[in-house]
């Protein structure tokens, strides 16, 4: 009976997906079915357990709010720093994070990896945590 118990234990939470999420830092290793642009400081992204995102984008860091329900995900209310990049390919890069993030709807957790998609079910962002 222990033993059935200790496994109903188990399988409840792993069912609180929030908690994989933010015990976690997100680096970025997908962009709409690429890799990042090889940099210095690795693109990004933290759940905090209070509803908030912070991370790196490639030039700028950001902070944002995220709620979670199920697998479904929303991020909205993001603001950057200002700095500018140098390279045009980071700008062009970090304008396409952002609107990825701003895009999804749902989220998927699988052995480290966190997969972020669209409301048609296109992955717009991958994340492995480290």
């Amino acid at each position: 009976m222990l033993l059935l118990v200790m496994f109903l234990v188990a399988c409840t939470n792993r069912s609180i997906p929030t908690t994989d999420l933010t015990n976690r830092q997100w680096q970025l290793i997908e962009l709409e079915g690429q890799p990042p642009l090889p940099s210095e400081q690795a693109l990004s992204m933290a759940f905090d357990n209070t509803g908030r995102i912070s991370g790196f984008a490639g030039c700028n860091s950001f902070s944002g709010s995220y709620r979670v329900e199920g697998t479904t995900i929303s991020i909205s209310d993001v603001v950057t720093t200002l700095m500018a990049c140098a390279d045009d390919a980071v700008t062009t890069q970090e304008m396409m994070f952002h609107q990825a993030l701003q895009a999804v709807t749902q989220y998927e957790l699988n052995a480290g990896t966190l997969t972020l998609r669209d409301e048609h079910g296109v992955v717009r962002l991958r994340f492995q945590a480290f």
